[in-house]
Parts: C-alpha cells; structure tokens; sequence
C-alpha cells in the first residue's frame, strides 16, 4: 500500500506541479538563447527587475522585522500572563493570517485610508482638516498590513515555545545570583533563538510572495516580484521575462524554505522540561509595573487587528450615514455585473464549486502525503516528503501560470475552464492538509494497527476499519480548513480566470479597484464569515480530538 500510495500522490503532483513548473522554467531557458543561467542573465540586464528585486526584498525584510515587533511583545504576554479571554484571544491570533489577503487590504482602505475610520475620527477629536495618517498607497501601508498578516505567526510560534521554558533554568541561575536581564540573554534568548528564526523565515517566504496586499496597497509604483510577474506576463505580454522572474523567485523562496525546515526541525531545542511556570495574573499586584506597557500594546493591537476588519463588516451594512441590507440583497442577484464579469450569485457560485473541488483533491493527496511521512518506512522517505511540500515555496502566481503553459494541449488540456482553478487550488492547499493530517495520524496508537494485522487484516482493511474511523475529526477538520482556504485564494485565480469565472476574492477586488467600497465589503464579509465559521468548527474538533 506505501508504495501504491507514493505513486499516486506522485502521479498527481506530476501532473499539475512539477510537469507545468517544468514547461514554464524549460520555456524560459529556451527563450534566453543560452543554458540554465539565461534566464538569470537576462534579468540581472534589466532594470526593471533590479527594482523589483530590491523593493521586495526590502519589504519582506521590514515587514518580517514589523511582525516580529508585534509578535514577541504578544507572545511573551500569552506565555507569562493570565487575564480574563485569555484563551479567546490566544484562538483570535490565527484569525489575521488565515484572512483571505484581499480582505485585509479592503479593511485597511477603509480603516487607514486618508479618508478612513481613524483619519476621520483623528480629525475630529485634533479639529484638523487634513488626514494627519497618510498610510496606504505607499512602503508604509504595505509593511503594516503584512504585519497585521504575520505576526500572529510570531506570536503564536514563539508564544508556544516560551510558555514551555522549564522555570528550573531560571530558578538554577537565580540561586548562582544572575539577575533578570541576564538571564533573560543568557537562558530565554537561546531557548527562544530557533522559534524566532523559524517564525522570521516563514514570515519573510509569505511576505516576499505576497501579492494581493501589494497589488491593491501598493500598485505600479510599488510592485514586488510577484506583482512584477503578473503585470510582465498578463498586462505587457513579455512572457520573457516575467518566466525569468518565476525562476529567480522559486530559487529565492527555495533557500528560505529550507532555512525555515532547518529551524523548525534540526535547529530545534527541546525547552519543556518537567514543569511549566505559573502565569501571573494580569490584575494582580505582582503584575509589576511593566503593566502599563501592557495596556499600551494590547490597546494597539485591538486597534490594529479588529478596526479594519469591524470596518468591512460595518462598512457593508452602510450606505451613506444610514444602516441598509441593500448591498447583501444585490448578492442575490442574477443579473449581469460589469465590474465582475458575470453576476453576484454567479461569482458565489463559481467560488463555492471550486472550493468543493479543491478539497475533494486537497484531502486524499494531503492526507496521503501525511500517511506516508508518518506511517511507512519507505527508503528515502524525508526525501519523498521534501518533494510532496515543494508547493509551499511556489508563489501562486507561478502555479496558476505554469497551469496555464503546461495544462493547455491535449490530453490535458484544463486551461481556461473552471477545473484549472480547482486543480490550482488543490496544489496549493494540499501541503497544507498534509501539515494538519500529520500531527493527527502520529497519535494514534500502533498497538492498534499491530493488533489488527495480526488478526489477518491487510494494510488497507487496517487503514478503513480502525485508523479513519479514529482520525474521522481531524479529516473532517482538514476539509474544513481546505474548503476555507479555497474560498480566499485569489493569486493563482487571477491568472487563470476568464470571462464568467471570476470567485468572490476576484470580485472583491474589481470591486474595489472600481471604487465600489459598499458591495466589496458585503462580498468580503462573506469571506469573513466563511473563515470565521470554518475555525471555530476547527478549533472545536480539535478540542475534542485531545479530549478523547
């Protein structure tokens, strides 16, 4: 059965990964006139490129230090202190990053634009008659929203890591007279030192990949790579150098991925010890006076994380200065949309069949990925499983294009039809689903599954009758996240689109590029709730998995 499975999963990730990742890189050497460095040659000669490459690197770098800022502060709250909703708000930190991104950009026009919630409530309480925050539209407004995205990585991340810092360390070296600062460098520093580059490395990827937050906040002026890519092959046609920037970016992503596995895995420490320190409480008077701080950041993080999401969801029961469902009724409607491209309920409908069809892909490949890295012993397994997760270091710029150059001859032609959206979307979600799937998999007990083989039942009988029915929860879990994440993507769908196909992140999009605030809002609260739903029933299941 592993090696059944190995061929399966492999046959799909050849297909609709590696095969059309393959066309798009020969395609660009072939284009170059040289060997495998032409395409690198060729961009380096450009101008353009070398902005694009600078900026992005430069905001991935400020946005990683941004989130990082934000991040540890919280992280060192929800690991040293106990307040009331402390375990809300440690749930609510996965909130932001699994937000569909053109969400979050919506949410910023309307929170920090010049015309926005703060500005206007700024102006009047400053009796001033000019913003005094000009934020978006520029390297500012790009860095904070992607650490408005990220830093609940850093947060949740090295918040895990610090609340399992055995307090013996510290206890040993305040009896042998080292005060708090040291200790803090010499013991907490360390143990926390592979949880922040692991943290760093991840934010940095998604930051130097992000495209949605760019191409609303920042536009032409402030384009990264992936923006570069889009605009290069989609708007200009140069079909050159867009795929030169595919491969340098993949190259780019590849060597901080594997910076991120090294981290999270050999690099790592164990820091649990036998004991877990107590928190202090928040209201208390050994709280110290620190507190104040305290206050102060969780105040401005309440202003930072809930004011532009607050803001799409009033924004989207408001027309002018009275309440209206008006907005959500025009959802429902059958009628011809020109900033859409086909009607409200149409885009809906597009948005809910390719989810459906992600995640009937996403979760037998994910959970065939998570199978073989966690139950086979097939030689070169940690290489197999390396090669399974290679989607994760992609853009989805790149994939949806690589669709589009390798999926579009027969047999294979999918190219322009609604099934290239829904393979796109199962080649970016599934790695994902075999990250959720894995965890889930390696806690059920093998005295289970020898027992049963030892009553004669195959491998596959084992896997139906006793392993699924076990991990049934976290599959349905899996779905859940798979079918939600679906519904947000817009990168890879906005290369693959056509007339009539536009998803609901694509339609909050044109919408707001057509200064229509009122329906993108409406249509981004549908993503909200979406998401909202999806992981409370996550955050559900599992709770019910580790009670059982």
């Amino acid at each position: 059965m592993g090696l059944a499975a190995v061929i399966l999963a492999l046959g799909f990730l050849g297909i609709t990964f590696y095969y059309p990742l393959f066309t798009v890189i020969r395609d660009g050497i072939s284009m170059g006139g040289g060997g495998i460095l032409s395409p690198i040659i060729t961009a380096a000669r450009d101008p353009y490129f070398i902005h694009l490459l600078t900026f992005s690197v430069k905001e991935a770098i400020l946005s990683t230090l941004l989130s990082l800022g934000i991040g540890l502060p919280g992280a060192f709250i929800l690991a040293r202190y106990e307040f009331p909703g402390r375990g809300l708000v440690q749930s609510l930190t996965v909130v932001p990053f699994v937000l569909p991104a053109i969400t979050v950009a919506l949410g910023f026009i309307l929170f920090f634009g010049n015309n926005g919630t703060l500005n206007r409530l700024l102006m009047w309480a400053l009796h001033l008659h000019h913003p005094p925050l000009q934020l978006l539209y520029s390297l500012t407004g790009i860095v904070l929203a992607h650490a408005f995205y990220n830093a609940p990585i850093v947060m949740r991340g090295v918040g895990a890591a610090w609340a399992g810092i055995d307090p013996a360390f510290h206890e040993a070296a305040a009896s042998l007279g080292a005060g708090r600062w040291r200790r803090a460098l010499g013991i907490t520093a360390p143990l926390l030192a592979p949880a922040i580059l692991s943290s760093s490395a991840l934010v940095f990827i998604f930051t130097f990949l992000s495209f949605p937050i760019v191409l609303t906040l920042g536009g032409a002026r402030y384009a990264t790579i992936e923006v570069g890519i889009y605009t290069l092959i989609q708007t200009l046609g140069d079909i050159r150098l867009g795929t030169a920037l595919i491969i340098i970016e993949t190259g780019i992503s590849l060597i901080f991925s594997y910076i991120y596995l090294k981290a999270e895995g050999r690099f790592a420490v164990r820091t649990q010890g036998e004991r877990i320190g107590t928190r202090v409480t928040l209201f208390s008077r050994h709280a110290g006076v620190g507190i104040v701080l305290v206050y102060v950041y969780i105040a401005g993080s309440l202003i930072l994380f809930l004011g532009p999401i607050g803001n799409i969801i009033i924004d989207s029961l408001r027309s002018g200065a009275r309440f209206t469902i008006a907005w959500y009724t025009r959802l429902l409607a059958l009628g011809y949309n020109p900033f859409l491209g086909t009607s409200p309920l149409g885009t809906i409908g597009t948005s809910l069949t390719v989810a459906c069809m992600a995640t009937a892909l996403a979760l037998p490949v994910g959970g065939l990925v998570a199978w073989l890295a966690t139950k086979t012993r097939i030689p070169g397994r940690r290489v197999l499983e390396t090669v399974f997760m290679a989607p994760l270091a992609v853009s989805s710029i790149a994939v949806g294009y690589a669709i589009i150059r390798g999926l579009s001859t027969p047999p294979l032609r999918v190219s322009g039809t609604i099934f290239a959206i829904g393979i796109a979307h199962a080649v970016l979600i599934y790695p994902l689903v075999a990250r959720m799937l894995r965890p889930i998999l390696e806690g059920v007990d093998p005295r289970l599954i020898d027992a049963a083989r030892s009553l004669g039942a195959s491998r596959g009988r084992v896997f139906f009758d006793v392993e699924l029915p076990l991990i049934s929860r976290g599959v349905l879990a899996a779905a859940v996240f798979a079918f939600a994440m679906s519904m947000g993507e817009m990168s890879a769908t906005i290369m693959l689109m056509r007339p009539g196909l536009a998803t609901v992140p694509i339609a909050v999009y044109s919408l707001v590029a057509a200064r229509q605030f009122g329906p993108a809002s409406a249509m981004a609260s549908i993503l909200i709730v979406v998401t909202g739903l999806s992981f409370i029933i996550i955050d559900r299941v599992g709770k019910e998995i580790k009670g059982t």
